[in-house]
């Protein structure tokens, strides 16, 4: 039979143990909330991917407005763009600054664009600019002869139908001077000045190749001709559409917190 004062020893040995263990896993758990509190808050005034992410789209759609805007006259008008702009950079700035997070916005001169999918050289060529077209009752360009391919890097633009045929094709190239040359069902015809109005021309023949038709409008080795052009109409939905390049600028971000600085400059096409 076992002592009394043994069996309060050995309690008082369990009680002990559990005691130390239960202050081991308090303090490795409290450790635990530290750090992880420690981490959150350094996220918090660290610069994310997803932030520089956000700025661009919100960037790249004020641009957009600023142009929209600008051209509610009947020309472009550069004061309201760069007015618009302006307020756009002193609105964000703002809010930025109530988060502990220091935002700067410049925006560069516009310059001409490429007709690739994103206005740069070095865009994808080959792209669809708009799909399921019942009419197109404008497209207009108004080409750079300085940047044109010549006749064998010819820029190509299709109507395609639903297939994808071509129901109608026209080819643009430089002829070595100023004018300009397009090529329509193996008749090249001298452009001069350099404005291209595809649907406001019947000898072209768009307007016919494509009457009651469903169709989509793709360029072809678009890097090799730089401008600006505007395409519109309705869609098999009935829906209207607008697709236009006018120019592209250079906007450059800079975002500091107290542990990180960006600076980033992106393109961004207008409209």
């Amino acid at each position: 039979m076992m002592d009394k004062s043994n069996d309060s020893g050995q309690m008082l040995l369990l009680a002990a143990f559990t005691i130390g263990f239960m202050i081991v896993v308090s303090t490795v758990m409290l450790n635990n909330i530290i750090y992880a509190s420690n981490m959150a808050s350094e996220s918090n005034n660290d610069i994310s991917y997803f932030e520089v992410s956000n700025i661009a789209r919100m960037t790249d759609e004020a641009t957009k407005a600023a142009y929209y805007n600008a051209t509610k006259g009947s020309s472009f008008n550069h004061t309201v763009f760069s007015r618009y702009l302006e307020n756009y950079s002193r609105e964000v700035t703002i809010l930025y600054a109530y988060s502990g997070v220091s935002f700067s916005f410049t925006n560069s001169t516009l310059y001409d664009a490429y007709f690739t999918k994103n206005g740069l050289s070095s865009g994808k060529e080959n792209w669809t600019i708009i799909d399921n077209v019942n009419a197109t009752d404008n497209f207009t360009m108004e080409v750079n002869t300085s940047n044109l391919g010549n006749i064998s890097e010819p820029f190509e633009v299709h109507a395609l139908d639903q297939s994808g045929s071509s129901i109608w094709f026209m080819k643009i190239y430089g002829d070595g001077s100023n004018s300009i040359e397009a090529n329509v069902s193996n008749q090249t015809y001298k452009i001069n000045p350099p404005l291209i109005n595809i649907t406001g021309n019947s000898t072209y023949q768009f307007d016919s190749s494509t009457a009651g038709k469903k169709y989509s409008l793709k360029y072809l080795n678009s890097s090799n001709i730089v401008g600006l052009y505007s395409v519109s109409g309705k869609l098999s939905t009935g829906e209207s559409f607008r697709c236009e390049r006018y120019k592209m600028i250079n906007a450059t971000v800079d975002i500091a917190t107290s542990k990180n600085k960006i600076n980033v400059t992106f393109p961004v096409t207008v409209p």
